[in-house]
Formats: structure tokens, C-alpha cells, sequence
């Protein structure tokens, strides 16, 4: 017996979880709406009246934590907000454990000082996961409250769902389920990819395939104007002018649609086809800080597809100063390059070759020198295979 614990506990230590989240659409009726709606006032107002009273007691100079903050709103939601009790307890608990990690955030200097949630705007609640039960298509709040979602779960050997976060985006509702799950082991692809990002190309590849940036937001711009003069044109308060802000909202839903799903694809496509990518350290913000590229910057969402690439594969990051687009990817030639000039042609060598790819090779270079676990093997017929799948890619 001793024998068999000890080994179902050392089965335990080395098995390694991991957390995937899957976002799933909501189909309420008017009443489930309507609740859903008063759970999330609920959690903003117990959000909103928590920051307020850390404020004061940091200003008074305590030194309040999310425990000293849980007891005292506990003792005052019900004289204080009677109706509070529309919904479950969850939801304000939550909601002041977040206010708290925004402040622990803050303190280390990770985030900017927490701000009071607004109506109408990132309206969410979320409930621990040991209180929720997922019965098919079926979601089971505590109150009683079933929701039907659009799709079962996609994960089949969940160990422990951590928690629920029901959000509204434009007029859907979702849920997004966090669980915990084992670790799955990727089968190692034998190859190593540098990743060179960019404003013309969103992502060039060192074997050659390019993934083109759609620029969303510049072919939607005008449409997207047109809807925003005529919330401008509505009287403040009418039922016209709530019409015309939620068709803003609904086509701003579309565009971020249309991005996230793009982006998806081309990094599950990456991480399918490669062991591990190398990418440069880029500084986003400064770039967005150039009032000439922010707007395309912005659009490109080069953030987006380096956080969802490093969700689903190893990524190793170089040197932001690395010179990788002035130097030469044959002979280590260093020259400048004005972005204007899309060719690289190197004097001492005598290569030609564009400039995003030789910025890829160079990317490549420098994380195989850094890397040796990865290494590279050159497959012409995976490289027209690749190429095949990313024409499926592109979208007019």
C-alpha cells in the first residue's frame, strides 16, 4: 500500500499541467440577458467601490490588502447595496481579487494605476471554476442560471476547470472556460524557423514563406467613419443614438474578428510545421510612439501574433539592437538600409536578396548560434507545401 502511494504521488510530481482557455459563444433568452447584465453590474460596482476605499486607505496611510478589503466590503454590500444579492457571491469576490492583482501589478511597476470600470464598456464577471459545471452544451452558474453555449468543450482530459469568464462584445455573449490540463508533448519537427516582422509583410519566414499583412483596419477605415458620423448626427439619449453606437460596436466586433482569426491561423501554422522560432525583442510601444507608422503599426498587431506564437510554441527572442536588416546574411557585411529600400544588395559579396528575408536568415543565424538543440534541415517539398497553404491564407 505504502509502495502504491508513493508511486501514484511521484506519478503526481512529474505530471505537468498547463492552462488553455477555451472562448465559447453564449446563446441567452431575455431573461438570461437580463440577469447576465445585473451580474456584471454587480461586478463592476463591487470593483469601482473597492478601488475607491483603497484609495482612501492608502491616502490615510494604511496599507490595505485584498483580504482587509474582502472583509470590510463583505460587511457593508448588504446595508449598503441590498439588491446585491441578484447574484452570486462569486462574482463580487472576483471581482475584488482582480482589483487587488491590478494593484499588486502596479506596485511592481507592470501595469499603469487601476482605473474604475465603465458601463457598457468590457462588460464581464467571472466565477470560480469549482462552483460551474459544463454538461455538454449546457452551463450551469450557481442561482440556477443554465446557459446554452454554441459548442461543447474542446478539451476531452480536463483535470480542473480554474474559472468561468462571461463577457459581452457588441450584442453576443461568451464564456471563456479556463482549464487545467496535462501537459501535451509536441512532437519535436526537427527544425528551427527565424521570424523577421514587418509593416509591408506581417511575418517573413528564413525558408522563404511570407505571411502578408491584411491591414483590416485601413480597408474597413471609411466604412467604420461613415457608421461613426452617424452616431455623431443622433440627439444624446435617444434610442436612435443607442442603435447607431451598437452598429459601431458590431462592425468594430467584425474587424477584430476578421484579425484574431487571421493571426490564429498563421501561428498555428507556424508552430505546426517548426520546433521553435526565433524572433526579435521589439520595442512595440516605441514604435508606436512614431505618429507616421503608429496607425500601421497598430493594425499589424505584431503583439497579437508574438503572444499567440509563444502560447503555442518555444520562441526565442534576440537582441532588439541586433543590426539584423543591415547586415548581411552571407558575409556579415553591416551597411545602412533606409526603409525605402526593399532589396539588399551587399558590396563585398555581391548578394542579392530582399530585405525582410535577409533580416530572417540573419534572425536565424544568431538563434542557432544561441540555440543548439534545434537543427535546421532544408526540405524543399515541405517548403512548396508551406507555400500552397499559406496562398489559403490570404484573404482579398
Amino acid at each position: 500500500m505504502v509502495c502504491a502511494a508513493i508511486k501514484s504521488l511521484l506519478i503526481y510530481l512529474v505530471t505537468i499541467a498547463m492552462h488553455r482557455a477555451h472562448k465559447i459563444r453564449l446563446y441567452p433568452n431575455n431573461a438570461q440577458e437580463t440577469i447576465l447584465r445585473q451580474w456584471c453590474g454587480v461586478s463592476r460596482l463591487a470593483y469601482n467601490t473597492c478601488l475607491d476605499h483603497w484609495n482612501n486607505e492608502y491616502q490615510a496611510g494604511n496599507k490595505p490588502n485584498y483580504y482587509s478589503i474582502k472583509k470590510w466590503f463583505n460587511s457593508i454590500k448588504h446595508e449598503m447595496f441590498p439588491f446585491i444579492s441578484v447574484a452570486s457571491k462569486w462574482v463580487s469576490e472576483a471581482a475584488i481579487k482582480d482589483m487587488s492583482d491590478a494593484y499588486i501589478r502596479f506596485f511592481k511597476k507592470q501595469n499603469k494605476h487601476p482605473k474604475f470600470h465603465k458601463k457598457g464598456i468590457h462588460d464581464s464577471f467571472r466565477i470560480d471554476g469549482s462552483v460551474v459545471k459544463l454538461d455538454g452544451r449546457y452551463l450551469h452558474l450557481p442561482k440556477k442560471l443554465t446557459l446554452k453555449m454554441a459548442e461543447e468543450l474542446r478539451f476531452d482530459d480536463v483535470t480542473k476547470i480554474c474559472n468561468v469568464t462571461v463577457s459581452r462584445q457588441a450584442d453576443r455573449w461568451f464564456v471563456s472556460v479556463l482549464c487545467e490540463i496535462p501537459d501535451v508533448v509536441r512532437e519535436n519537427q526537427g527544425t528551427a524557423v527565424g521570424i523577421d516582422m514587418g509593416l509591408k509583410e506581417l511575418a517573413t519566414l528564413s525558408d522563404g514563406v511570407v505571411y502578408d499583412n491584411p491591414r483590416w483596419y485601413v480597408k474597413r477605415q471609411r466604412r467604420l467613419a461613415h457608421l461613426q458620423r452617424g452616431v455623431s448626427r443622433k440627439v444624446k439619449g435617444s434610442r436612435n443614438r443607442d442603435k447607431a453606437k451598437a452598429r459601431v460596436a458590431k462592425y468594430q466586433y467584425q474587424t477584430i474578428c476578421k484579425k484574431m482569426d487571421y493571426l490564429h491561423k498563421c501561428t498555428s501554422d507556424i508552430a505546426n510545421s517548426y520546433s521553435v522560432a526565433f524572433v526579435e525583442d521589439l520595442d512595440i510601444d516605441g514604435m508606436k510612439s512614431n505618429h507616421h507608422l503608429a496607425k500601421s503599426v497598430s493594425d499589424a498587431c505584431m503583439s497579437t501574433f508574438l503572444s499567440q506564437l509563444d502560447y503555442k510554441m518555444p520562441v526565442t527572442k534576440i537582441d532588439r539592437w541586433y543590426p539584423s536588416s543591415k547586415t548581411c546574411s552571407n558575409c556579415g557585411h553591416v551597411q545602412d538600409m533606409p526603409l525605402s529600400e526593399r532589396t539588399y544588395e551587399c558590396p563585398e559579396c555581391g548578394m542579392v536578396m530582399d530585405r525582410d528575408l535577409n533580416a530572417a536568415h540573419n534572425i536565424y543565424n544568431i538563434g542557432m548560434a544561441n540555440y543548439s538543440e534545434s537543427k535546421p534541415v532544408e526540405n524543399e517539398s515541405l517548403r512548396s507545401m508551406k507555400q500552397e497553404s499559406i496562398s489559403k491564407l490570404r484573404f482579398a
